[in-house]
């Protein structure tokens, strides 16, 4: 595939611009919904993710929460201003606790919501809620690694493959964000077509 192997100037300000916009939006859907004030109570909330990292390339959100005995009822009493909110258009809803838990860890059992919320810019935004019911603050060791390694310029690599692969089919069904991340900050990766290369190296489709 012939594409540049460098960046112009004017497509890394436009990765910026559109990353800040990104996440700037992000923060009135937060406070548009009070939902970290919602959620606090409940227990330890932390933001995560692109909006949490500066990694932004389409409209999402992630939040966990997490406390030991919480219980589906109590959520679910929470959770219902957000239910009524004006501008939310859908709820999913998944209980991956106990029987359920697709990966059988007591730490990891969660009751999991996809809130899509329709913005005043026409946006739709989804806001993933996971509340971690077994640990007093589910770890995230990727998140955290993530998050130290982050530089200028691997930031701005990410960015560019991201831009390049969020509107693909295959992108969050067989290749991730964390693909991307462990690409650039673990194997040296700066390029859309390197990166291509390191997927197919690992049995994933490229572009």
């Amino acid at each position: 595939m012939d594409e540049p192997e460098t960046l112009s100037s004017e497509y890394k300000s436009a990765l910026f611009q559109h990353q800040n916009a990104l996440q700037a939006e992000a923060k009135m859907v937060l406070e548009d919904l009070q939902l970290i004030k919602l959620l606090c109570p409940l227990g330890t909330t932390r933001l995560l993710g692109s909006a949490a990292l500066g990694l932004m390339v389409w409209p999402d959100i992630d939040i966990t929460i997490s406390c030991p005995g919480l219980t589906i009822d109590r959520v679910m009493e929470v959770m219902t201003s957000v239910y009524i909110h004006p501008r939310i258009k859908l709820i999913r809803y998944a209980n991956e606790v106990g029987r359920f838990n697709p990966t059988s860890l007591a730490l990891d059992d969660r009751y999991f919501f996809m809130v899509y919320y329709y913005a005043l810019t026409g946006t739709e935004w989804k806001i993933d809620l996971s509340f971690w019911s077994s640990v007093e603050e589910h770890p995230e060791p990727f998140y955290d690694i993530v998050a130290r390694q982050l530089t200028e310029e691997t930031r701005l690599a990410i960015l560019w493959i991201k831009d390049l692969w969020y509107r693909l089919p295959a992108y969050r069904t067989q290749v991730y964000s964390v693909d991307i991340y462990d690409a650039v900050l673990s194997h040296g990766i700066r390029t859309p077509s390197a990166f291509d290369e390191y997927l197919v190296e690992r049995g994933k489709p490229a572009r």
